[in-house]
């Protein structure tokens, strides 16, 4: 089970927030970016917990599919999707919520009196280091991988998802061999020559397009395209605005 990171010193001012409020009759908003770690630290918040999506539970409640007030504490992901805030809030009076949102929270403020904001990763360094190094062990295990984390690529668009994503996506592309690229196309052309009227030149652009996409990052100009795949810069003109109209 992954556990919320707390190396940096904004996460460590949020979980120990959520610990030193945990045992008090309050609720708990955690709100912040995609993949921030609010869910993670939401689950830091109770003991002998139970979670739902705020929206299933909502429905659940509505269809008496479930005893809510049995609960004494409860941990509810992207509360900000309720349909019915006002009613679901009402109901819920005296049982303790920690829930996760966005930053668009503004309707359902003055039912937390606590509201902790996690930071992007961009803004916790030691954080990201950490997980950079927890994902590239991780893939290297799945791949039978030995990269470092100098070798990976990382994407932090939406923070430790993208970032997991990409490390994960850049520890198998070094991995992999010549040979095992050429298997995984000869796969992917015998399903697409099977199930459909396919051409050559049909499937000519699954692997001109990522080519000439290589070629124009590494190259400032077509005249170096040119020289770079030894192809006429005229034919290279008429592949470029074929698939990139340019």
């Amino acid at each position: 089970m992954e556990k919320f990171i707390t190396l940096s010193s904004s996460s460590k001012k949020a979980l120990h927030i959520v610990k030193m409020s945990s045992s008090l009759p309050v609720n708990i908003l955690i709100f912040g970016d995609i993949g921030v770690g609010k869910k993670l630290l939401a689950n830091e918040a109770l003991e002998n917990y139970t979670a739902y999506q705020a929206i299933e539970f909502e429905k659940m409640i509505q269809n008496k599919q479930i005893d809510f007030q049995s609960y004494k504490h409860i941990v509810l992901y992207d509360i900000q999707e309720l349909l019915n805030k006002k009613q679901f809030f009402d109901k819920m009076k005296d049982i303790k919520i920690v829930a996760t949102s966005n930053s668009d929270y503004n309707d359902i403020d003055n039912n937390f009196s606590v509201k902790i904001k996690l930071e992007p990763l961009s803004q916790r360094e030691e954080d990201l280091n950490e997980l950079i190094n927890i994902y590239t062990k991780e893939a290297n295990k799945i791949y039978f991988s030995e990269k470092t984390t100098n070798d990976v690529k990382i994407d932090i668009s939406k923070n430790g998802l993208s970032l997991k994503e990409s490390i994960f996506k850049s520890v198998l592309l070094n991995s992999i061999t010549k040979d095992e690229l050429i298997n995984i196309m000869y796969d992917y052309f015998l399903n697409e020559l099977e199930k459909e009227n396919k051409t050559y030149k049909d499937l000519l652009e699954i692997f001109e397009i990522p080519l000439l996409k290589a070629s124009k990052k590494i190259n400032t100009s077509q005249v170096q395209m040119a020289k770079q795949l030894d192809i006429n810069r005229i034919t290279l003109r008429k592949k470029l605005t074929q698939y990139f109209e340019v």
